[in-house]
């Protein structure tokens, strides 16, 4: 009995063994070895200028109103909204209490709110039609007293309608604040092709204040932690983490304060799972 008790007791503590020598982890040789692939953009030095956006509305370069000299009902109507006309065409004929009354066009132009139609009676208090003159248009910024400083007239500036670049010239800034206390920039813009029509919204960058001696780096490399904002740069295929302190950002770039110096590498794709000292293989470089 004595025997079978201590075999017994034996073979528990080989099978004990067993399990305890099953459950230990297994080293992982690779995790030494594990290279992250990054993507790197070179570091930037000098005056970063901070932009931000102005929006305008475009309206014709002049609008000439078609007047009635007598109330009257329309007996004839050549034209309608968006037609081409010269100076002098026949644009309709009114019958009034005076006797017929032959409507021509006073300007080269395009037709707007054309409000009539054959057998509709007319005042002569409103016009009943605009010639406009849409081959330059003008697009017309508010901006503020600080604001208004940068532009002179004749600048040329760039403006965007549609998500396309058009080149403008200012033509003038008004010395008054109008009702909202701002100033109002007109600029002109040709439009021979007809892309641009009235009321649509137009937009101007501008530079809003400047950042003198700055470190400027891509946006995208910027990482917050804990209220810690800090970067990563490569160095001897190892990746630095570096503390940063930002003072301006836009959304390509960001000017910052820290341990950077101009063409340093710093990480801008791969490095949300890197700590300090990860080991790093750069697969693009960039500017």
């Amino acid at each position: 009995m004595r025997k079978v008790l201590f075999s017994s007791f034996i073979l528990l503590i080989l099978i004990l063994s067993a399990c305890n020598e099953s459950t230990e982890p297994e080293k992982n040789d690779n995790e030494e070895d594990m290279v992250t692939p990054v993507e790197t953009e070179k570091v930037d030095t000098g005056d970063f200028v901070v932009e931000k956006s102005i929006y305008g509305h475009i309206s014709p370069r002049n609008q000439t109103p078609v007047m009635l000299q007598q109330p009257g009902e329309v007996t004839t109507l050549k034209i309608e909204n968006g037609d081409e006309v010269k100076k002098d065409d026949h644009l309709a004929t009114i019958k009034t209490q005076m006797g017929n009354q032959t409507i021509y066009a006073s300007a080269d132009g395009e037709m707007a709110h054309v409000n009539a139609e054959e057998g509709s009676f007319l005042s002569n208090e409103e016009p009943f039609a605009l010639i406009i003159d849409v081959e330059k248009v003008h697009a017309t910024f508010t901006v503020t007293a600080a604001t208004k400083d940068y532009f002179e007239k004749d600048d040329t500036v760039t403006v965007l309608i549609d998500d396309e670049k058009y080149e403008g010239t200012v033509l003038a800034m008004d010395t008054m604040p109008n009702e909202t206390g701002q100033y109002p920039v007109v600029v002109e813009i040709d439009n021979e092709d007809r892309d641009i029509s009235p009321g649509m919204t137009a937009k101007m960058m501008i530079a809003d204040q400047r950042v003198k001696d700055a470190i400027i780096i891509p946006t995208a490399a910027v990482m917050t932690e804990s209220e810690e904002s800090f970067v990563f740069i490569v160095s001897d295929h190892v990746a630095k983490k570096v503390s940063v302190e930002i003072k301006e950002s836009q959304s390509e770039q960001t000017a910052v304060k820290g341990d950077l110096a101009k063409d340093d590498d710093v990480i801008v794709n791969g490095h949300f799972t890197l700590s300090d000292g990860s080991k790093v293989d750069v697969v693009k470089e960039g500017k």
